[in-house]
């Protein structure tokens, strides 16, 4: 009986000596994998070029800020896709996407590079480069043979909701009836004639070449020929607005001379 029960003793000490070695066989792989997934979070999202939204931001204008002097205008990271073999980052410009490059994590810098194997199937980024966040909504693209970067910033919900939010978005109030106009960042429109949603032209042409908004009657949006178009200008304390009479056979719009003042509630 008693050969029994220390033989039952020696085995269940056995396990436990066994358990213990294996959840901790690797400290150091599994702090890795800790930071790796901190950092897959923190770089989940859109990011868009911080020249583009500076210039934006200073000028009030998106057509004089359109050369938006990186690599892409912005980019989108997916936390699953960066947890796979073939992660990738998605890029875009303001007049179509596919401007991506396949990345991979790398434990010893401790940050995403580009995966340079799988470099061919995408060659809108043809150079090495890494991605430096900095924990604060901001990220730098390094180009190490040419050791210079492109800046990116982290933006909460979509490019129109940010640009609304830097230029339009807020209450206004006029000489006319309705008193007060409100635009919101998400797009809503309240008290200007029927309209229901807006949206800021991005990708110019067409006959379109300054700062111009679309207003749609239907919160669902549409093409440039289902809206009524204005040319906006920012000034102090308010918006100005003046109606776009377009013709797209010829691309020759006209531009009314009435001004709509909006004043800054």
């Amino acid at each position: 009986m008693t050969k029994i029960i220390f033989s039952l003793f020696l085995a269940l000490a056995l396990f436990a000596c066994d358990s213990k070695s294996t959840s901790s066989k690797n400290p150091q792989m599994e702090s890795k994998l800790a930071i790796a997934n901190e950092s897959i979070a923190q770089l989940q999202g859109l990011w868009i070029s911080e020249p583009y939204l500076k210039d934006i931001e200073t000028s009030k204008s998106i057509y004089s800020s359109r050369d938006y002097r990186t690599k892409v205008q912005g980019f989108t990271l997916d936390a699953k896709n960066l947890q796979t073999d073939s992660a990738f980052l998605e890029g875009f410009t303001p007049h179509e996407i596919g401007y991506s490059s396949p990345i991979k994590y790398d434990s010893v810098k401790g940050k995403f590079i580009n995966d340079l194997a799988r470099l061919s199937d995408f060659p809108a980024f043809s150079d090495p480069f890494e991605l430096d966040y900095d924990g604060n909504k901001h990220l730098k693209m390094y180009f190490s043979q040419t050791k210079t970067f492109d800046e990116y910033r982290k933006v909460d919900t979509d490019l129109q909701s940010e640009l609304r939010k830097i230029l339009i978005a807020g209450k206004y109030k006029t000489t006319t009836v309705p008193a007060e106009i409100q635009f919101d960042k998400d797009g809503k429109v309240r008290n200007f004639k029927d309209f229901k949603y807006y949206e800021l032209i991005t990708d110019f042409g067409e006959g379109i070449e300054y700062d111009a908004i679309l207003f749609f009657k239907t919160v669902e949006g549409g093409n440039w020929v289902d809206g009524e178009i204005y040319h906006f200008k920012v000034v102090p304390n308010g918006l100005q607005l003046q109606l776009l009479k377009p013709n797209w056979e010829t691309m020759e719009h006209i531009i009314s001379k009435e001004i709509l003042a909006l004043q800054r509630k």
